[in-house]
């Protein structure tokens, strides 16, 4: 059954006020340290990023407190940007987060929208498996098949010429992520070093992080 998030950002947005508890991150630290490294290494303090589902906005946090002063958050859940709003004003941080769908039917008519502008680095920790289990619930492939394409097509299309895409995933292995993303718009970049694990004789990761490069 496909969980709520509006709510689940509700009742986060309540613990905050009362207790100061940002709520939960499904990626441990290790991958969360793993992403940021690329990042420094790769994304110039400067250049505009975006945070496609950015939730509570805690990485967003820590890319602002990291240097990186032209960054975005953006979450359909009206309660997600509430909660990141109360905790961006304790953490003193300058950032814009704005409620807004992603995958839309329709991109904004604002002209100031955040889907108007380009981008660097669009970030997506979370989007991608959310929606994708959503639709596998359903039980129709061809409506996980039309939210990939949907997918593919609006993230290329907030960046730059030669923009990178980076996705975290639980739910997908790099063969799975270079199939349906890594065709046609774009190329693989480069799969983030994270956390193994062993099973029945095989490794696996239990999250995979793959950068991504628009081709033109």
């Amino acid at each position: 059954m496909e969980i709520n998030m509006d709510k689940k950002y509700e009742e986060d947005w309540k613990n905050f006020c009362d207790h100061g508890d940002i709520g939960d991150d499904w990626c441990s630290e290790e991958v969360v340290q793993a992403i940021l490294t690329w990042i420094k290494t790769n994304i110039e303090f400067d250049d505009p990023i975006l945070d496609i589902g950015c939730g509570n906005a805690a990485f967003i946090f820590q890319m602002y407190h990291k240097g990186y002063t032209n960054v975005t958050g953006i979450d359909k859940s009206p309660n997600a940007i509430k909660l990141a709003t109360e905790i961006s004003h304790q953490e003193c941080a300058k950032v814009r987060l704005e409620v807004c769908n992603v995958l839309g039917s329709a991109p904004s008519d604002a002209p100031d929208s955040p889907l108007n502008k380009k981008y660097r680095l669009v970030l997506d920790k979370g989007l991608y498996d959310s929606v994708v289990l959503a639709t596998s619930t359903e039980g129709s492939q061809t409506k996980a098949k039309h939210f990939r394409d949907n997918y593919v097509k609006r993230t290329s299309q907030l960046l730059q010429p030669g923009g990178i895409l980076l996705v975290a995933t639980c739910c997908h292995t790099e063969e799975e992520m270079k199939q349906t993303i890594g065709k046609n718009v774009f190329d693989v970049l480069e799969v983030l070093s994270t956390p193994t694990f062993e099973f029945g004789g095989k490794k696996g990761h239990n999250v995979t992080v793959v950068a991504f490069r628009r081709k033109h």
